[in-house]
């Protein structure tokens, strides 16, 4: 009879701890971006109940992994007990530069799932391009080197994540994509293939242009979808 009560006991407790739960989604920019441009997805998650929010940082002046050391403390200040996160462009190397911080930290909430959303993974031809020239390596910034395609400096080096990935790229109608100077379809900025690490559970493609994905309808809803399903189910 004892044996009893005390299953009872733990499994009602650990059935409490799944409704009380606490979970957080945090929208991080790129760079040069600005946090407003998540409103939509931010809204939309809102309404399906999730605790969010913009993460704002100076992509300019501050370093990947001086951003994401701020965001490893704010997360583990805020104490949660999961998180998940929605990223533009440079915004998932934040993140990915964010799992160096893990084990050092006493505590740290696990990651859930993570939508990447036109992310350079592999880097940038026009970072590279920029990073040879003094003047553009003032005017861009320190992480105008953390996105060029250097394998020991660049982009390539951030860890990679361990939880559920999904990606969203943005394509053009033109098998060129936006930019003819960039290899394979692509948004302007990043080419598909470039955007790729090979971990993703779902991977999704909108006609959009860089500067324009965040907002699209589409790429809300599948964000959206990923978050809830762990899956896009493409519009």
């Amino acid at each position: 009879m004892l044996n009893r009560l005390f299953t009872l006991s733990v499994v009602f407790t650990l059935f409490i701890s799944s409704i009380t739960a606490s979970h957080k989604v945090y929208l991080i920019h790129g760079y040069g971006g600005i946090g407003k441009k998540f409103k939509k997805i931010e809204s939309a998650l809102e309404r399906k109940g999730y605790s969010c929010e913009i993460f704002e940082y100076q992509s300019i002046s501050e370093d990947i992994d001086t951003i994401s050391k701020h965001l490893s403390k704010k997360i583990t200040s805020e104490n949660f007990d999961t998180v998940s996160f929605v990223t533009h462009s440079m915004g998932a190397l934040i993140v990915r530069s964010l799992y160096q911080y893990i084990d050092s930290t006493a505590f740290f909430p696990v990651i859930n799932r993570f939508v990447m959303i036109a992310p350079p993974n592999q880097g940038l031809s026009v970072a590279d391009f920029c990073s040879q020239f003094f003047i553009l390596r003032k005017i861009c910034g320190p992480n105008i080197n953390n996105l060029t395609t250097n394998p020991i400096s660049g982009a390539s080096r951030y860890p990679i994540p361990t939880c559920q990935v999904g990606l969203i790229n943005g394509i053009s109608v033109y098998k060129n994509g936006y930019n003819i100077f960039l290899e394979g379809n692509n948004d302007g900025v990043i080419p598909v293939e470039k955007s790729k690490l090979g971990i993703e559970s779902d991977v999704a493609y909108v006609i959009s242009s860089h500067g324009t994905l965040v907002k699209n309808e589409k790429v809300v809803k599948m964000a959206v979808n990923f978050l809830v399903k762990g899956k896009f189910e493409k519009i």
